[in-house]
């Protein structure tokens, strides 16, 4: 009798699991702890030296961003001077089209003084024409003046910025 009540509860649970799907198996050989020679040395790094290398790459890194920045700031200033003088000339050529009298004889600054305040045309097209350089504030003006020629009262531009 005790033999078939056995068989019956396998047979019970049998029935009772075989409605679930096994997942994953562990068996007792991977429970035990894993022992390691002793010559063994751990693969990787420690996290003291994954945080000071970081800390290096940040530190290097800042410096040469700086050095680099610093250089560029020379570059960007000179673009910036072109571009203003660019601007000066060609109101100037349209200022003076529009027969507006701006000029001041000898005198780059001046002249590019009265443009920040704005001239009106006088004949042609430009009659009545409002011309100004608004945009431009008088600290923006000796650097782009560099990049300005002054000949027989006309402004010219000159790429090289050699105009004192």
């Amino acid at each position: 009798m005790q033999t078939v009540t056995r068989q019956n509860e396998r047979l019970r649970r049998k029935d009772d699991y075989d409605n679930y799907k096994i997942v994953l198996l562990i068996s007792a050989a991977s429970l035990r702890p894993q022992t390691q020679p002793k010559n063994w040395v751990a693969a990787g790094f420690s996290l003291l030296e994954l945080l000071t290398v970081i800390c290096l790459v940040g530190i290097f890194s800042s410096i040469a961003l700086g050095w680099y920045g610093g250089n560029h700031r020379v570059v960007i200033e000179r673009v910036i001077n072109q571009r203003n003088a660019q601007e000066i000339v060609s109101l100037g050529v349209y200022a003076t089209l529009g027969g507006a009298d701006f000029v001041v004889p000898g005198d780059k600054l001046a002249t590019a003084v009265k443009l920040t305040g704005g001239v009106t045309g006088q004949q042609g097209i430009w009659k009545g024409k409002f011309f100004s350089l608004a945009n431009l504030r008088p600290t923006d003006l000796p650097g782009a003046l560099t990049f300005v020629k002054f000949e027989s009262d006309l402004l010219l531009y000159d790429p090289a910025g050699q105009q004192p």
